[in-house]
């Protein structure tokens, strides 16, 4: 009844919406369930708590410190961020459904019929949860795309702070981070212009930390939304675009438009809605949010034109518990 393609945060989040609705589903990927870390793995706590995702919890953290060249910043949270494991996460998500899966690498579609390199599937109901590539829709590819780059180092370590750097030694338009996940600390490097290499800035943030550059993962991030919907296909999480330009983080956007994805395809497997109207329901629930985007998108590209002296005296404002409160509440909710 519903092929889902892809086994990361958007695919699974739209599988276990399915569950106990009677429907067959069948989720592919080409890697097994949690093998492939494709992320830093940061959310804010509640959504780990509210998903029944406790398991994976690894750190919590209630502020963010924020350095720059001229300042820093320690933004005390009106909520808390924690790391988590991925494998354990994708298992626990999995765990959570009642999907079958199949390892396959998708490698196109003409219409409804999904071709993998094991073999033809086919259903009335098609998600495309596979990332920026979007295979079954009109793809893009870097470095001429609205794609930022993305890659960390993982050693192993203790660390109490999550923190952010706005620096351009390490890239000129974009941030690194260090998120501590108990037993290692993932250290990174982000680059909004997908033409700025980051191994060797990554490298140098490591080093400065007096952490060693080992165990790498890196990814493309989508910072632009795309449609949701196209020839009567499905598509969510960073297929859509749905990750958050100027921060980059796409796991709360997964989990937020899959489980829409997920209830609108249960409404079609139960007889409450019929394809074209789930269809077009997720495609304006996932537009409406287009002009957030965009706006997160503009200040993407203000950022990195600000000179580092006002950056720091800004971030010095951003620190009044007023605004704090105020902002960080927004971005939960």
């Amino acid at each position: 009844d519903v092929v889902i393609c892809g086994a990361s945060f958007a695919g699974l989040a739209v599988a276990r919406e399915l569950a106990g609705s009677g429907a067959g589903v069948l989720v592919l990927d080409r890697y097994e369930i949690g093998e492939r870390q494709t992320s830093a793995c940061g959310i804010p706590t509640e959504w780990l708590r509210v998903m029944g995702l406790m398991e994976a919890h690894r750190q919590t953290f209630g502020r963010l410190v924020v350095h720059t060249p001229h300042a820093t910043a320690r933004l005390e949270l009106p909520w808390t961020f924690s790391t988590f494991d991925y494998p354990q996460l994708c298992s626990l998500l999995w765990e959570q459904s009642d999907a079958a899966f199949e390892t396959a690498t998708v490698e196109g579609r003409t219409g409804g019929v999904v071709h993998t390199d094991r073999g033809d599937v086919s259903a009335p109901l098609v998600i495309d949860a596979l990332g920026w590539r979007r295979v079954l829709g009109h793809g893009y590819q870097p470095p001429d795309a609205p794609l930022s780059r993305g890659l960390e180092v993982h050693p192993w370590g203790a660390g109490d702070e999550l923190e952010v750097w706005i620096d351009r030694r390490y890239v000129p338009a974009g941030y690194g981070w260090s998120f501590p996940a108990r037993e290692e600390v993932r250290v990174g490097v982000g680059s909004f212009d997908p033409r700025f290499h980051v191994k060797d800035t990554t490298v140098l943030l490591a080093e400065d930390l007096e952490r060693e550059p080992i165990r790498y993962q890196g990814n493309w991030i989508p910072h632009k939304l795309r449609e949701a919907t196209e020839d009567g296909i499905f598509f969510v999480g960073d297929s859509a675009g749905h990750c958050l330009p100027l921060t980059a983080e796409g796991i709360r956007t997964a989990f937020y438009f899959g489980i829409v994805c997920g209830r609108e395809l249960r409404a079609v497997v139960e007889g409450r809605r019929t394809p074209a109207e789930a269809l077009t329901r997720y495609h304006d629930f996932s537009a409406a949010h287009e002009w957030k985007f965009r706006w997160m998108l503009r200040a993407q590209r203000l950022i990195p034109r600000v000179p580092p002296h006002l950056l720091g005296g800004a971030l010095h404002a951003m620190q009044r518990r007023r605004f704090v409160d105020w902002s960080f509440g927004h971005y939960l909710r």
